[in-house]
């Protein structure tokens, strides 16, 4: 359902949500904070950690906030997300508006303002004071995750086996050299990709895992990637998503040492099977509700690193609920 600011003349009730950590802020928040300052109307809150969120978000709700800025990266786009879910502060969700603040920011690239944050939020400011742009709003799916050992989270994005490894490779080897955007992302890929085409290397070691979608019995191989997600647009623009069931969840898997993978590559990444992407090749990708995985290894969440408690338990990835998000042109 529409906020009524959106049905009606009323103007928004903003909150904004800043965390001055993600990799798009550490280079500094004087110019956003101006902006806010021009706009007393406009609460704020600076967050470090999931508890400060927390804490910013029952503030906003009490002040009866209903559009929701989040300057921050994917990681505090889960920590708002897990908030608004899992703890309910809001008797209803407000609207999200999501600036692209962080290192790599593929939630914002997706579903939220690509591109300056000054520039995005002074758009933002903008059309909520006078009308001007043009607002659309995106209904999207949240994943929920319940990991061993862990608390339930709220995000967009699943990822293990060569996507948790990369991400690892990436905070270890790449954003030392401050990377940011799509680059870096990028160049981790090629050189995944390059290691897999090889299949000698033990630079991407195949990780063993147990699959059970819906009401299926498990499936049990050796991995190359396994991701779930909501998002229609990974970073670089890739779709490898090619299932034809009506579940919310796009579940896609490759096998380690998959069958023809350079010739499968070019369709697969644009979210189509081709010739080449098939089962009987190692590649996979369903719609689905709900995933439940045994993992012998980590898995990342928006760009944040978990391990499962133990490997005897699944960790599950369900349809957690659905999240409106703010675009204006």
């Amino acid at each position: 359902m529409l906020p009524d600011f959106l049905r009606s003349n009323l103007r928004p009730r903003i909150g904004v949500v800043i965390n001055p950590l993600s990799g798009g802020n550490l280079n500094g928040l004087g110019n956003i904070r101006r902006i806010i300052d021009d706009h007393p109307q406009v609460v704020h809150c600076d967050v470090r950690t999931p508890q400060g969120v927390l804490a910013a978000l029952r503030d906003f709700a009490h002040q009866e906030v209903d559009l929701l800025v989040v300057n921050g990266g994917d990681g505090t786009v889960q920590a708002v997300l897990t908030t608004l879910f899992h703890h309910q502060p809001f008797e209803a969700q407000p609207l999200l508006a999501v600036l692209q603040s962080g290192t790599t920011s593929m939630t914002a690239r997706d579903v939220g303002f690509s591109g300056s944050r000054v520039r995005s939020l002074k758009k933002l400011f903008s059309w909520a004071t006078t009308g001007t742009g043009h607002p659309r709003v995106i209904d999207r799916p949240v994943l929920q995750v319940q990991a061993p050992g862990h608390p339930t989270r709220y995000g967009m994005f699943f990822g293990a086996s060569a996507i948790y490894q990369g991400i690892q490779y990436f905070h270890r080897k790449l954003n030392t050299k401050g990377l940011r955007g799509e680059v870096g992302p990028a160049l981790t890929i090629f050189r995944f990709l390059w290691s897999a085409v090889r299949q000698g290397s033990d630079f991407i070691p195949p990780v063993p895992v147990s699959v059970a979608m819906d009401d299926n019995p498990p499936q049990q191989f050796d991995s190359l990637v396994v991701l779930v997600s909501t998002l229609e647009r990974l970073f670089l623009g890739l779709y490898p998503y090619w299932g034809s069931e009506s579940g919310p969840l796009y579940y896609t898997a490759v096998r380690a040492r998959p069958r023809h993978l350079l010739r499968a590559l070019p369709s697969i990444l644009r979210g189509r099977s081709g010739v080449h992407g098939t089962p009987e090749n190692g590649f996979y990708s369903h719609n689905v509700h709900e995933i439940k995985l045994n993992l012998a290894g980590g898995f990342t969440l928006d760009g944040q690193l978990y391990t499962p408690g133990n490997q005897q338990e699944p960790t599950v990835v369900r349809y957690g609920g659905t999240a409106s998000f703010l675009e204006i042109s």
